[in-house]
């Protein structure tokens, strides 16, 4: 038998989590609703980024970079490992297989691995290739899935 799960974090908890780990960024909460927006920079020699996370209990976490713009930065390729071309909303997981879940902090997981995205990204806008494994939002098909271990950033 497997034991239960956790309860999930409160977003009181998930608030303080991000206030300690992120500072650089402001935490709106509800009692449903997170949003945090501040800046994160991959490495003490990488720019700066604004990004905004939001998460709704009972939905995986949302992270956007806003600036600057990553289509600008891009010279015409398409950006990687995004949901949404135009909005650019980072693919940092597979949602449903257990990498997050409503009991990890958000500042253990969702921001650091934003940021590993960012210098994922970087490396991408010098190299031309994507450094991790993952799998790629439009290619959800089974035979075109990568294998992955938990804790693997996408």
């Amino acid at each position: 038998m497997r034991p239960p799960r956790p309860p999930p974090l409160s977003m009181s908890a998930q608030a303080v989590g991000l206030h300690t780990h992120f500072s650089r960024g402001t935490v709106t909460v509800t009692r449903d609703t997170l949003c945090w927006i501040g800046d994160l920079s991959p490495d003490e020699y990488a720019r700066t980024y604004a990004v905004e996370m939001r998460y709704r209990r009972g939905d995986a976490p949302q992270v956007w970079v806003r600036a600057p713009n990553l289509h600008a930065l891009t010279g015409g390729r398409r950006l990687p490992h995004v949901y949404d071309q135009k909005e650019q909303r980072l693919c940092l997981f597979v949602p449903g297989c257990g990498f997050w879940r409503p009991d990890h902090a958000l500042a253990r997981t969702i921001l650091p691995w934003a940021c590993y995205w960012l210098r994922l990204f970087e490396l991408w806008l010098v190299t031309g290739t994507w450094h991790e494994r993952g799998v790629h939002p439009q290619s959800r098909k089974p035979s075109q899935r990568q294998p992955h271990s938990p804790g693997t950033i996408l």
